[in-house]
């Protein structure tokens, strides 16, 4: 355990997790410990209305570990958190484990890399080897079967689920849509100034 993860060891809460769709990651220029990680359709799932004004919304992802061999627009569900309070947009990825639907039932796979998480047997925070602790397992109230049961309840199926994060496709389609819409709005204005001038 690095001085960085023993000075930064503190239990996740539900607060932390977000399901997202994965895009990319890549090494940072300057650091190449640090990877930047590109998620589209993010949700912090267990925050209260009155969270949207506590947390800043997330406009930069990182974490320390690659997760280059995730597939595009894989499903995933995660764990993340503001580790500078001056740049509360930025979110660092403890980890994040795969997010499956099936016959409209839901399932969580290993964490893709080890984390914080609260031992209850010790009452004590541990850096997890990510084989033996589900990515929800680690909260000091409930366990993962207690929160899949939530999300279960919250998606109850897999249709519900893929509409309330939708592939990227999609959300590029509606960014070109906007985007298009912008222009011809500008361009509009533009012929009308012309009009005026003669």
């Amino acid at each position: 355990m690095t001085i960085k993860q023993a000075l930064a060891c503190m239990p996740h809460t539900p607060d932390d997790v977000f399901i997202a769709r994965f895009q990319s990651s890549q090494a940072m220029q300057d650091d190449r410990t640090i990877f930047s990680v590109q998620l589209s359709a993010d949700q912090f799932i267990f925050r209260s209305w009155i969270d949207q004004f506590r947390y800043a919304k997330p406009k930069q992802w990182q974490s320390e570990f690659s997760s280059q061999n995730i597939a595009k627009d894989s499903l995933i569900i995660g764990l993340a958190y503001t580790p500078d309070g001056t740049k509360p947009e930025q979110y660092q990825i403890a980890s994040f484990a795969m997010l499956s639907c099936q016959n409209d039932r839901l399932s969580i796979s290993k964490p893709v890399t080890s984390f914080f998480a609260w031992d209850r047997n010790r009452s004590s925070c541990e850096y997890t080897d990510g084989k033996t602790i589900g990515i929800l397992d680690g909260f000091i109230q409930y366990d993962q079967n207690d929160y899949l049961k939530k999300l279960q309840q919250k998606y109850p199926n897999c249709q519900q689920l893929n509409a309330a994060f939708p592939k990227a496709v999609v959300n590029d389609t509606q960014q070109n849509i906007q985007q298009l819409s912008g222009f011809l709005h500008w361009w509009n204005k533009l012929l009308n100034s012309f009009k005026l001038w003669f």
